[in-house]
């Protein structure tokens, strides 16, 4: 590896994938899309269990079935097969004027290819048909039987999981294969028809990316952008009952779900105007309705519209300080620099940062604290402690450069108390690569800090890992290193475009191919 780079054109480069359960929003895409919206999806599918390694929602340890599971999925797939009576005739114009076995056939020529990403094989089409057929024997309707059918295509495997056939040491994915992991990547749903009758071309790379672009230029990706950009940042979707209601009175619903739209705005906005990882971390854009024009301290936009709007560049720095962002770092009252400066190291600058000790609640709790103390006061009492200065001291001064901002993302420059903020510090051992040392960084407040880092090649490599993360639903290993290399590269090339990070994913090996070891 001379320069720190690896050497990648030497062989093929694979992917090991892991087989998972479609977490519950592609669940819900799915069943949208795979009936056209004529069937809504159950509310009884189960969710996602535990706690991610990634940050992102797709691990496969995370949507284990679990105890009950199995029951939940059968219960799901009833509520959904119980709606087909009265959508059929729509679906399928034969099963009202040729409701036999062929019709069954055109149906799942349709909607069996859709809901298992490829052409069926005919021991599978023969499993649905009998289920189908169990239903006439038993005296049902052609209507019932078909409902039949579809409650069992739901508890399928083949529907349920994103699962790939087995490669060894190695293999590339062919056309089907490759549209579904591309359909999963950019909409967090199956593939459409029209990627799925482009399916056995996609070996082919010009139409590989033909597809991809095309995918990620669609409404459908919008949703799949900002739910990357919200689990990689810790960004969830605020809730008034997050936040205490006695500090922040104001914070009800519509306030909540204006905030959380407005850093999807902001997020989705990056990508589609061909941003960079710089004005992902320094745009002073914002995305404002009357509310958050009200937050912000801006005009107002006509009642129910947004705009997008330029705010103070010596207080706001991109995503980092949208206020959905720093509220979901925060308390219920109080900030907390320990969730801001964690998001700083461990996922901006991906530093493994290591595990608190198990009683690091209560050793917080018996902490000798000063009246009324600063954020600072309680960091350097907490760094004093030998078992949490290893960690602390690396995180705490990123997170304090955000104290300006409020338990719900406001900005501030003093506390309750009346004590003036000090948002200066130093971010100690930032940047260290194969042949660079690491270094101090010092900045005045969070966008001289914000400055400072966007500059910093460890970010675009981590904004590299975050993305072939978030596509492989594991962390990296260092088998792994190539794709993330060329995703990287092309950061680099495209002046760090996002979306072109985004669509070097899709190019790699690792995404073409794939090994079981």
């Amino acid at each position: 590896m001379p320069s720190g780079r690896y050497v990648c054109n030497d062989k093929i480069h694979p992917a090991v994938t892991q087989a998972r359960r479609l977490t519950a929003v592609e669940y819900q895409n799915a069943i949208s899309d795979l009936f056209d919206g004529r069937l809504t999806p159950s509310t009884n599918y189960p969710g996602s269990a535990g706690k991610s390694v990634t940050g992102f929602s797709t691990e496969a340890v995370l949507n284990d079935i679990g105890t009950g599971g199995a029951e939940q999925l059968m219960f799901a797939a009833e509520d959904v097969a119980l709606q087909l009576p009265a959508a059929l005739a729509q679906m399928t114009p034969c099963a009202t004027s040729a409701p036999n076995e062929s019709c069954v056939n055109t149906f799942l020529d349709v909607y069996g290819t859709r809901a298992y990403r490829r052409l069926l094989s005919a021991a599978e089409r023969t499993e649905l048909l009998d289920e189908y057929r169990a239903g006439v024997a038993s005296g049902a309707s052609f209507t019932e039987s078909m409902a039949m059918l579809v409650d069992h295509l739901l508890q399928m495997p083949q529907f349920l999981y994103v699962a790939e056939g087995a490669a060894g040491t190695g293999r590339p994915l062919n056309g089907y294969e490759l549209a579904s992991r591309l359909s999963f990547m950019l909409t967090d749903s199956i593939p459409d028809d029209a990627l799925l009758a482009a399916a056995p071309s996609l070996t082919d790379p010009a139409t590989l990316t033909a597809q991809a672009t095309r995918l990620l230029a669609s409404t459908k990706a919008n949703t799949t952008i900002a739910r990357f950009f919200r689990e990689w940042t810790g960004t969830t979707q605020v809730a008034p009952a997050d936040k205490n209601q006695v500090a922040f009175p104001f914070f009800d619903a519509a306030y909540a779900q204006s905030m959380n739209q407005s850093f999807d705005r902001f997020v989705v906005d990056q990508v589609r105007s061909q941003g960079t990882l710089r004005t992902l971390l320094r745009s002073t854009d914002a995305f404002v309705d009357s509310t958050m024009a009200s937050f912000f301290g801006v005009t107002a936009p006509p009642q129910g519209q947004w705009a997008k709007v330029s705010l103070d560049g010596q207080r706001y720095s991109g995503v980092v300080t949208q206020p959905a962002m720093m509220a979901s770092l925060a308390h219920e009252s109080e900030t907390s620099f320990v969730f801001r400066g964690r998001f700083i190291r461990k996922h901006l600058l991906c530093e493994n940062l290591g595990t608190p000790p198990a009683d690091a609640q209560s050793i917080f709790g018996s902490l000798p604290l000063p009246p009324n103390p600063t954020g600072k006061d309680i960091s350097a009492v907490v760094v004093a402690r030998p078992e949490c200065s290893g960690c602390h001291a690396l995180m705490n001064p990123a997170g304090l450069a955000f104290e300006q901002f409020d338990a719900v993302g406001r900005y501030r420059t003093s506390y309750s108390s009346g004590k003036t903020i000090d948002p200066s510090g130093v971010l100690p051992s930032v940047g260290a690569r194969p042949g660079v040392a690491a270094h101090d960084l010092s900045f005045a407040d969070q966008t001289s800090m914000m400055e400072q880092l966007t500059n910093e090649p460890l970010v675009a490599d981590c904004l590299a890992t975050q993305v072939f993360r978030f596509t492989f639903s594991r962390m990296e290993t260092p088998a792994d290193a190539c794709a993330i290399q060329a995703i990287g590269d092309a950061l680099t090339a495209s002046g760090g475009t996002l979306s072109q990070a985004i669509m070097a994913m899709t190019t790699t090996d690792a995404f073409t191919h794939r090994s079981d070891l």
